[in-house]
């Protein structure tokens, strides 16, 4: 059954992403100045470089060539304890590798980065910082307030890599501070999904927490452990030389090497004491370098043997995670820390640099943690008095993260919470962090959460958008009575923002309509962002509620405000609701034109592989399989997949799942098209979305009429409730919402042996009236089909013959084809017998289907076309060339089609993946009107493209 999965195999949070991205900055939001942007670059650029290698750097040949056999792996795992110089040996791999042509991507981790979007905005960052070309769609996703799953992310992140020229190499250092359980299992799902071109190299203090065995029995890993990087014999003598400025006799170096056990932490530790001591072969001789604990022992040597002013330099500055000069003036009230950082690398105590300039640095770890020790020796009053300096530091150069991390260091709650609701509404409507909000306000008294309704706000807006709808209702619920209590206008304004996309999320499109309606009025100058997400709203509750007329007013409002803004995210999602409210309205050629206009938005900045570019994809999907363009159908279909269980609408996931079980079901694999089905209808039920699990479970019943099953899809519709069921059910009213579970539950009653044909009549006019009032042409067209075929087996069959030459003229008008073909396998019968009618004689009567559109639909169904003497006028659904002129791309591509390239190469000259090149190709082959490559070809050249 998991054989069926559409989708990466992972658990995820999921949310409904009514909201838009946009790419958000300090300046933006009037908080940070040019020096500000500046000081936050520098800071983020530090964990995207290798740590700077020291001028005296011993050689290591041996590990050297160990590490460079993985270069040819797909993984690297290096663990270790902390001190055995793990990330040094790394860097020098690093650099070296570079120097033989690889690209390497460095990213150190932090305990933050278990904030999924986070951990991925900052992966993407650092293949960014490699290539420039790379990690752009995955940025642009995880900028922006929606939440956009990281199961998404990292398939969007996956098709970045896949158009990676030549051999790249990905460093994850200090991997053991991630310790979430689904980063993991994304992380594992990526790296096995990797070009064979590129290979990632992970650093851990502990064993990975990644399944391991089929890299290991493929060959596609290289372990390395503290074996491999503790120094032999030579190079521990070589490396207490240059460290303790003196070298040892063999006798000594044996000693210390045998008590280190060749750790170079303890070496390097027992070397500095060395510098110091007065009788070397005293030292060598008390020292037992064998417990791990030797820190402490060595520590007080070579703190106690320090200057005074030096050794309070260390502990003033240990409680931090990264430094510079500037930040520790702040912090000591004092002066002169570019005097004391330069003392501190002179005597080489394990400062590792984290910028090319110099600028940033750190302590090891495992001295970092002695020093924090010795720390605890001191008033505790001195430790957060520095912690609190280090968040007004970071606080006034709009850093409010690591603001907000050292006045929680500090102990000063009230002012932790002041920062977090400065910050909040930027980390959840912005940057989507939401487990990062989530995760401060578990720290926080509830009592200062409550005093900070812009706080609140943003743990509403998180609840909403990580699915937990009972918890965000009630959170808005309290806000909605403070806004009543204090009259605070600007925060009102953003709780009925919220209170709109909630509507929405829960699936109920009339709350979510009347209230964007109310909001649109009542703020008229709103933030462009905020119009915009309450305009998308407003569309998608038009879309649910028939009012195609007001929808694309609220699309209007939306697209100017994305425009304003820039924000392409917004566009995408205002144009997929346009191909939405078409399809919905029955216009399946501007339904496509929707999309594709969409995608054009998409490919300029966020990617077509992306989670933008899938919604639309997916919708594009279901319009091609509607119009008979199976090849087209494919194509999206391979884009969309997969993000298709994380949009928040189900259209795009009920599209997905529909889509690929029909398509399954043409190539004759029923049982996996059922498991398709059944699959999606699970996600329905697991994620509490009744409509998803509704319309699933009804094309199941669909699959099985379509595959002869009569008595197998009655049944199974008696178990869903969809026929026989009691008419105070509650999934009535809900069926009959859905134009295509109608239509199913007709189909079952005509398929039924004993069906009384008058109720069947009766049922058949219901339907009409009702698609008529909410103007759905393309249900009026699919129901008259489905009545004429019911005329067809019970009545005279010339009257039914002209019913149905009636419903295929307006099945043709909407641009229907699949939906047609697939209603009954009579009906391809019924239209050969038209077609047949028609030979003898010229039809111009109006009302009347044109003839190419019989040939399209006959085509469709694998008939046979005889000649025919009526006029093969293209219509709707007919493939034929267009006048739509090709775009500057789409040229380049078909120059580069002519040198012979297939798609894996095309993909890596421009610089894509092979499903935007797919993308790039169907759109050619539908505007030249041909089929594939060389026809393709052969009309650029007949039309002088080339």
């Amino acid at each position: 059954m998991r054989s069926t999965r559409i989708a990466p195999d992972m658990q995820l949070n999921r949310g409904i992403p009514i909201t838009t991205q946009q790419e958000t900055s300090m300046a933006r939001s009037g908080r940070a100045s040019g020096a500000v942007k500046a000081s936050a670059a520098v800071l983020v650029e530090s964990r995207l470089a290798a740590p700077q290698l020291a001028t005296a750097l011993l050689a290591r040949p041996g590990l050297s060539a160990l590490l460079h056999s993985g270069l040819g792996k797909r993984l690297l795992s290096i663990t270790a304890p902390a001190g055995y110089g793990k990330t040094t040996a790394l860097a020098q791999f690093a650099a070296q590798a570079e120097t033989l042509g690889v690209t390497v991507a460095w990213l150190s981790l932090e305990e933050e980065d278990n904030d999924p979007l986070l951990f991925f905005r900052y992966l993407a960052s650092a293949l960014r910082h490699a290539d420039a070309r790379l990690g752009r769609s995955v940025l642009a996703q995880t900028a922006g307030g929606s939440v956009v799953s990281t199961e998404a992310v990292a398939a969007s992140m996956l098709g970045d890599l896949s158009a990676v020229e030549g051999r790249l190499l990905l460093v994850l250092d200090d991997f053991h501070l991630v310790h979430d359980e689904g980063l993991h299992r994304q992380v594992e799902w990526l790296i096995a999904h990797l070009p064979p071109t590129i290979g990632v190299a992970i650093a851990s203090r502990t064993r990975l927490p990644l399944s391991l065995s089929p890299w290991r029995v493929r060959n596609q890993l290289l372990e390395l452990d503290a074996t491999h990087f503790g120094l032999a014999l030579d190079e521990a003598a070589d490396f207490v030389g240059i460290v303790s400025g003196a070298p040892l006799n063999r006798a000594q170096i044996q000693a210390l090497h045998d008590r280190t056990e060749g750790w170079i932490a303890g070496l390097q530790l027992a070397s500095l004491a060395l510098r110091e001591s007065g009788d070397r072969s005293a030292f060598v001789r008390d020292f037992s370098g064998t417990d791990r604990d030797i820190t402490d022992y060595l520590g007080e040597h070579v703190l106690d043997s320090l200057p005074p002013d030096v050794r309070d330099f260390l502990l003033d500055t240990a409680g931090l995670e990264r430094f510079s000069a500037e930040l520790c003036d702040e912090v000591r009230s004092r002066g002169d820390s570019h005097a004391m950082l330069a003392e501190v690398q002179a005597r080489n105590l394990f400062l590792s640099g984290l910028d090319r300039t110099r600028t940033w640095f750190r302590y090891h770890h495992l001295f970092a943690d002695y020093l924090r020790g010795r720390t605890r020796e001191r008033p505790a009053d001195a430790s957060r008095a520095i912690s609190l300096r280090a968040s007004a530091w970071f606080q006034r150069h709009g850093l409010l993260r690591e603001a907000i991390r050292y006045a929680f260091d500090g102990l000063d709650l009230e002012r932790a919470a002041d920062l977090v609701a400065d910050f909040s509404a930027e980390l959840v409507q912005h940057r989507g962090e939401h487990a990062t909000l989530l995760g401060w306000l578990a720290r926080l008294p509830q009592h200062l959460v409550y005093a900070r309704p812009t706080i609140r706000v943003g743990h509403a807006w998180s609840l909403a958008m990580t699915r937990r709808y009972a918890e965000a209702e009630q959170e808005l619920r309290a806000l909605e009575h403070a806004c009543h209590e204090n009259g605070d206008d600007t925060l009102r304004c953003m709780v009925e923002m919220i209170r709109c996309v909630y509507w929405a999320h829960v699936g109920e499109p009339l709350q979510a309509k009347a209230g964007s309606e109310i909001w649109l009025k009542s703020w008229p100058r709103a933030d462009a962002f905020c119009t915009g997400v309450v305009a998308n709203v407003l569309a998608s509750a038009c879309c649910a509620t028939d009012a195609f007329e007001q929808g694309d007013k609220a699309l209007a409002i939306a697209r100017r405000s994305f425009s304003e803004t820039r924000a392409d995210y917004g566009l995408a999602w205002a144009a997929a609701l346009a191909a939405m409210l078409a399809m919905r309205h029955g216009d399946y050629d501007d339904a496509s034109k929707q999309a594709r206009a969409g995608l054009v938005v998409v490919e300029r900045s966020l990617g077509v592989a992306s989670y933008a570019g899938s919604m639309l994809a997916l919708l594009a999907a279901e319009i091609c399989y509607e119009q008979g363009n199976l090849p087209g159908a494919k194509t999206f279909l391979e884009i969309g997949l997969p993000f298709v269980d994380d949009h928040g609408l189900i259209e795009m996931t009920t599209a997905g799942y529909l889509t690929r079980a029909r398509l399954l079901h043409l190539a004759g694999d029923v049982a996996l098209a059922d498991s398709c089905l059944l699959e999606g209808e699970s996600l329905g039920h697991r994620l509490r979305l009744p409509r998803l699990a509704l319309i699933l479970s009804a094309e199941r019943c669909a699959l099985r009429l379509r595959n002869g099953s009569i008595e197998d899809a009655q049944k199974l519709a008696r178990s869903y409730g969809l026929i026989g069921y009691d008419p105070g059910a509650p999934n009535q009213a809900l069926s009959n919402s859905e134009d295509c579970v109608r239509l199913i539950q007709l189909r079952l009653r005509m398929s039924a042996t004993q069906t009384n044909t008058a109720n069947v009549a009766g049922a058949f006019n219901d339907a009409l009236r009702q698609a008529m009032r909410d103007n759905h042409r393309a249900q009026v067209a699919r129901l008259l089909v489905l009545k004429a075929v019911h005329h067809y087996r019970t009545q005279e069959g010339a009257q039914a013959l002209r019913m149905l030459d009636e419903a295929l003229d307006h099945a043709a008008r909407c641009g229907l084809v699949r939906s047609v073909v697939d209603s009954d396998p009579i009906v391809l019968e019924m239209i050969e017998a038209i077609r047949s009618n028609r030979a003898d004689r010229q039809v111009e009567s109006r009302g009347l289907a044109p003839d190419a559109y019989l040939q399209t639909l006959l085509t469709a169904g694998g008939r046979t076309l005889t000649p025919n003497a009526t006029s093969a006028t293209p219509s709707a659904g007919v493939d034929t060339a267009t006048t739509e002129p090709l775009t500057e791309r789409e040229l380049k591509v078909l120059r580069l089609l002519k040198t012979g390239l297939g798609n894996r190469e095309l993909a890596r000259s421009l610089f894509v993946s092979e499903a935007t090149v797919k993308w790039h190709l169907h759109n050619i082959f539908a505007k030249l009107g041909v089929k594939n490559r060389t026809s393709a070809l052969a009309r650029a050249e007949q039309n002088s493209l080339l």
